[in-house]
């Protein structure tokens, strides 16, 4: 089958570079460059923009991925495509965004539609085709060595990562979380490397990071290693002694968040990430290796579903309203964290990115540029210029997190949400002023709001997205 090849970026974009902030439009400055940068993508599970220190959380220690933002470059306003897994990863992977794929929703096959439910979701894609470009595939080109460890999410089988580009993959496969975050991870035994490989770790965090390290290179080629640590999704369950530690600082009460074992959780993939950069260091790869820390959307904040709802829910978004599974700030804002003082200069960012943008900036820094309809270049990794530009989602589906079906829209810091039930109608904030989406003004329109509309319709329209219909059984009842 045909790939559908990403657009070569017409301007060659340098392979790595550090920036000072300019104007709207203009080119960054760039000061200093490498060859063939490692580069390495570390990708959380459900893990909140504000559950970092260097984010603000006052509670969970967090003091090596804090030491890579002090000296790398924090974005303040990273975006995920999808407030829901697998969408967004496949918005990473490929840099397109999930509408286009056909993949809004997480990988569960079609939940039946529930009689108090006004709408029916679309068919969702079952897995990631082999039609869709990787950046595996991408870099595979570019002479690196591609290695994917841990949450694959995408499709199993004949569709995991060594099907897409990647020459090595470890722990990844068709699962969305573990059965437990001790041994036995998953049932049936999927990944014999987490009992050979990984050694005697009895916590998937701390194999999955072994799992990593044991997979750097060795004879000089450069790489690109994406980790995806399977936490702090649920099952909520932190490593005792940790759990034990947050226990004496926060308490029992469970009105209190974070929740102790999701601190516990946080603070172990700190640890294993400080693991991971004490190898590159030790093995003389640290220099020449870019290092990018996100998480796949927002943080889990309501009770989960029974049978995963023990310690939930494990934190709060705020002073973001929403999280995981809503299109609220919540669920859509992330960490995201680049450091490779070789290249870049320490600084907060605020200029706008998604995480179809990964796709283009990284192909970018490792040397050949490539763009795709959905994602941008990220301009101060890479010396792309800024741009006007609109972010788009659509999630035509009801969460398990209690989301409701909606799109959306944000642009020069206004966002317009428009509801597909006929629950509510639409919203619409002004992020500047009002970053916690507390001034709700419902139906609200008038030349800007219908500007918004209209320009979120098209979108949808040019992407083919696929919609809701009416669920003949709804009978108008709460759910419980």
């Amino acid at each position: 089958m045909q790939k559908l090849w990403p657009l070569v970026l017409l301007v060659v974009l340098s392979a790595c570079t550090t920036s000072q902030t300019t104007e709207k439009g203009e080119a960054k400055v760039r000061t200093k460059s490498l060859t063939t940068p490692n580069i390495m993508l570390v990708v959380a599970d459900d893990l909140g923009l504000n559950d970092l220190g260097c984010y603000g959380n006052e509670i969970i220690e967090t003091p090596r991925i804090d030491a890579l933002a002090e000296g790398g470059i924090r974005y303040t306003a990273a975006y995920c495509a999808a407030p829901i897994c697998s969408p967004s990863r496949a918005a990473i992977q490929t840099g397109l965004h999930p509408v286009r794929i056909g993949m809004t929703e997480h990988l569960r096959g079609t939940p039946r539609p529930r009689d108090c439910q006004p709408l029916i979701a679309p068919k969702n894609a079952g897995r990631l085709a082999y039609s869709y470009r990787t950046i595996g595939e991408a870099l595979q080109e570019q002479d690196y060595e591609t290695i994917f460890v841990g949450k694959w999410h995408l499709g199993g089988q004949n569709y995991g990562p060594t099907n897409h580009g990647y020459d090595q993959s470890y722990a990844a496969g068709p699962q969305g979380l573990p059965r437990s975050f001790f041994r036995p991870f998953f049932n049936g035994n999927p990944y014999p490397e987490l009992n050979s490989i990984a050694g005697e770790d009895d916590y998937l965090t701390d194999a999955i990071a072994t799992l990593a390290i044991n997979a750097l290179p060795t004879d000089g080629k450069p790489f690109f290693m994406d980790v995806n640590f399977y936490s702090p999704h649920v099952p909520i369950a932190g490593p005792p002694d940790l759990v034990e530690k947050y226990e004496g600082i926060i308490g029992d009460d469970p009105n209190a968040l974070p929740r102790p074992h999701y601190a516990a959780m946080v603070e172990r993939i700190d640890q294993m990430v400080g693991r991971i950069v004490d190898s590159l260091e030790a093995r003389g790869l640290l220099e020449n290796t870019i290092i990018m820390f996100t998480s796949d959307h927002g943080a889990l904040t309501v009770k989960e579903v029974p049978g995963f709802d023990a310690h939930t829910p494990p934190t709060t978004s705020f002073p973001l309203r929403g999280g995981k599974g809503q299109i609220f700030e919540g669920g859509l804002r992330v960490p995201l964290i680049v450091y490779c003082p070789a290249m870049f200069a320490p600084s907060v960012e605020d200029y706008p990115n998604v995480n179809t943008d990964y796709y283009p900036t990284i192909t970018a820094l490792a040397g050949t540029a490539e763009t795709t309809p959905d994602g941008q270049p990220i301009p101060s990794l890479t010396g792309a210029p800024e741009t006007d530009r609109a972010l788009y989602w659509h999630f035509p589906h009801y969460s398990p997190q209690r989301g409701i079906p909606a799109g959306a829209i944000i642009e020069d810091g206004d966002k317009y949400i428009e509801w597909y039930s006929d629950v509510d109608s639409t919203y619409y904030f002004q992020l500047n002023e009002d970053i916690s989406e507390e001034i709700e003004q419902r139906d609200f329109m008038n030349d800007r709001t219908r500007e918004l509309a209209n320009k979120l319709q098209a979108w949808r329209d040019s992407l083919g997205a696929r919609y809701m219909v009416p669920n003949p059984n709804f009978s108008g009842e709460a759910c419980e």
